[in-house]
């Protein structure tokens, strides 16, 4: 298996001369083969070899796992590197999975060790095989990753190098035993309480026991054909955007996407076109998924002045032109800015929310899904920690609402109370100084109290529902697409 490696490292240029190569080894089989490997290529690859051991603190034995490592380093003299985090609490601030914060926080700490100890220049071997990448991809499809997601993983992504992946766990397995070489079993691992874990335990070995004999294989391989036609469909991508996005409108913050070319495009490299302008002006954008791709395809075909408001910060504005994509807080909405729209905009019916003990339930109002529920803020610690950060969901003091709601489009005398002091701001001057486009106020919904406006969907809630020290009870309102007299809605969420 030693030539395997070497040969894989060679052809994806792992590992150059004097390189800092940096294992992340956990004690499990994966890793210490991994370090094993890493050692018997040292000197025939000519790098330097350390290790880094990052404690999850999630079993009360990790500190075992730890002092494994320690162990392991100390008889072949290598550098051996620790850090402590806290994955649980971590997860629990952060509302996501242990597996995934243990993710996040290890290669927080690749890149902190990086630039302490090697200044930035160290590259970090981790140990996935291709049992690992076959997971990831049936992961990905189960959860409807696009294709770029179905291309399972690289091996070399930055400085993060996988020279396992050519190989499958059944050979570490052999390798280990062959060598006698000694490693620790987690627990975790061995339990279904992680998805990865329930994909590995019961659809991989079903997979391979009752259906076809090396679907592991197969499901790589797959990976790896999809991995090159994403990268010619990529180079296509690259050519759509400069026939699409306006020059002179590609500026920090916003892109604008013209309708005639975009709507010529074939549609795959519709939605691979909208994936770049979201990555064009958010670099980091998360949370963006196939269906918030769809909403903004479908604006090419709505009337000049519909909205659609999106995570991240983002929002994309029907023009005369085409879609102008951009963030909340651009200083260049203007360049969105057309010809006032002869139309109204936004025609729906007000919706009523009611007031009422135990509140929840759903209003559709221009084709948007507005779903609300009223739950109880006591006893709840950190409470202020959890308000929603997001233009979707927001949350009111529901004690100080003491009329039925309703969503609806703007109307004379609409107002916004802008601090504490309950001073306020008409509507119509708040729209402008907020540089909304003229073609779009009159389509933006509004959740309303009479004249007073609790929410601009989209942009900004009244200070005077604001959750305070006091809140006994929260009204929730999230907006999104959704589905109305069982047909699914094709809007964007706001």
């Amino acid at each position: 298996m030693l030539h395997k490696i070497m040969a894989y490292i060679t052809e994806n240029h792992m590992i150059e001369p004097g390189d800092c190569i940096v294992a992340g080894v956990s004690g499990g089989a994966d890793s210490v083969c991994l370090f094993h490997l890493l050692l018997a290529l040292r000197e025939q690859l000519s790098f330097s070899l350390s290790v880094l051991h990052v404690n999850h603190g999630i079993r009360s034995d990790a500190g075992e796992d730890a002092e494994f490592v320690r162990q392991l380093c100390r008889g072949r003299q290598v550098t051996f590197l620790l850090v402590e985090e806290d994955v649980p609490a971590y997860a629990a601030a952060h509302r996501i999975g242990e597996e995934e914060a243990g993710r996040i926080l290890r290669y927080q700490a690749f890149a902190s060790v990086n630039e302490q100890h090697y200044g930035g220049r160290a590259k970090f071997a981790v140990a996935h095989n291709r049992d690992d990448c076959a997971e990831t991809v049936l992961f990905q499809l189960f959860r409807g990753s696009g294709l770029h997601g179905l291309c399972g993983m690289k091996p070399v992504q930055g400085n993060i190098i996988r020279p396992l992946l050519s190989v499958q766990r059944s050979e570490i397995e052999a390798y280990l035993a062959g060598h006698e070489i000694v490693f620790r079993t987690d627990s975790t691992n061995e339990g279904d309480a992680y998805a990865r874990n329930r994909i590995r335990h019961h659809i991989l070995r079903y997979a391979e026991r009752e259906i076809c004999r090396g679907s592991t294989g197969h499901i790589t391989h797959a990976a790896d054909m999809l991995s090159s036609a994403a990268q010619y469909l990529d180079s296509q991508t690259d050519g759509a955007f400069a026939d699409c996005v306006e020059n002179d409108a590609l500026r920090d913050g916003y892109v604008r996407i013209s309708a005639k070319q975009f709507l010529r495009l074939h549609p795959y490299l519709k939605g691979s076109l909208i994936h770049r302008c979201f990555s064009q002006i958010v670099p980091a954008a998360k949370n963006i998924t196939s269906k918030h791709v769809d909403h903004v395809c479908a604006l090419f075909d709505k009337p000049v002045g519909r909205m659609v408001v999106l995570p991240g910060g983002m929002r994309a504005v029907r023009t005369y032109e085409g879609v102008c994509l951009e963030t909340a807080e651009c200083g260049n909405q203007a360049a969105c800015r057309e010809k006032p729209c002869s139309g109204t905009g936004c025609l729906g019916e007000e919706k009523m929310i009611p007031v009422r003990e135990s509140a929840c339930g759903e209003v559709f109002f221009e084709g948007l899904l507005f779903a609300y529920r009223v739950f109880s803020r006591e006893g709840k610690e950190a409470f202020f920690e959890t308000i929603p950060k997001n233009n979707c969901t927001k949350w009111f003091d529901y004690d100080k609402i003491k009329e039925p709601i309703t969503i609806r489009c703007r109307r004379s005398g609409d107002y916004l109370a802008i601090n504490a002091a309950g001073n306020r701001k008409s509507i119509k001057k708040y729209m402008i100084d907020e540089k909304i486009p003229s073609a779009v106020r009159e389509s933006v919904p509004l959740v309303a109290q009479g004249g007073h406006i609790l929410w601009v969907v989209g942009y900004r809630v009244s200070e005077a529902y604001k959750i305070t020290a006091d809140t006994k009870r929260v009204m929730e309102i999230y907006v999104s697409g959704g589905k109305e007299n069982g047909r699914e809605n094709q809007h964007a969420s706001y």
